[in-house]
């Protein structure tokens, strides 16, 4: 399994845990991304594109010009049968491109860069598929959720990782990774 180093995971968790600082977790532990991400100027497009291509980012800022767009594709594989994939993998997608603009956007330079299902392994997308689960799924309240959740059922991971899902609304496949995640930066 390709990862990403134990420090780089720290910085990216520092980096999300502050932009997710002003939200309010009492109620539920959602993080509405589509709002975080206009807050810095995006807009967010749906669009239908090859199935191999899941989003992308357009970043322009030059003087004639301030463009910043995601686009998500809403065209996508459902291996599982989950409820709301489509939702649940456009928020995700919109998590990860953002991460490519927080994390390696160059000052001054406009910025192109696509989700593709066969570049899973480059190290830049590794870095934004990170900042996307830190994000939308933020250690604090993962932790506490994930805790109340495996004392109801003794320990049962798919009931935990199904109510996780519905409770953060992503992917099941992201919830386990985000498990992952975290037994790596306990340890």
């Amino acid at each position: 399994m390709e990862t990403i180093h134990t420090n780089r995971m720290k910085e990216i968790e520092k980096i999300t845990t502050e932009l997710v600082s002003g939200i309010n977790f009492e109620k539920s532990p959602y993080v509405d991304i589509v709002p975080l991400v206009e807050k810095v100027g995006f807009k967010v497009i749906p669009k239908s594109m090859p199935i191999q291509t899941t989003g992308c980012i357009l970043v322009d800022e030059n003087k004639k010009n301030n463009k910043r767009i995601i686009m998500v594709n809403t065209i996508f594989r459902n291996p599982e049968n989950e409820t709301d994939v489509i939702f649940k993998k456009s928020r995700f997608i919109t998590a990860h491109e953002f991460g490519h603009f927080i994390l390696h956007k160059k000052e001054g330079q406009p910025m192109y860069a696509h989700r593709d299902t066969y570049h899973r392994k480059d190290p830049l997308e590794l870095e934004a598929d990170y900042f996307a689960r830190s994000l939308l799924l933020p250690i604090k309240q993962f932790k506490v959720y994930s805790s109340v959740l495996n004392s109801i059922e003794g320990n049962n991971e798919e009931f935990t990782v199904e109510m996780l899902s519905e409770l953060f609304k992503i992917t099941k496949n992201k919830i386990k990774k985000r498990m992952g995640d975290i037994s790596v930066l306990v340890n």
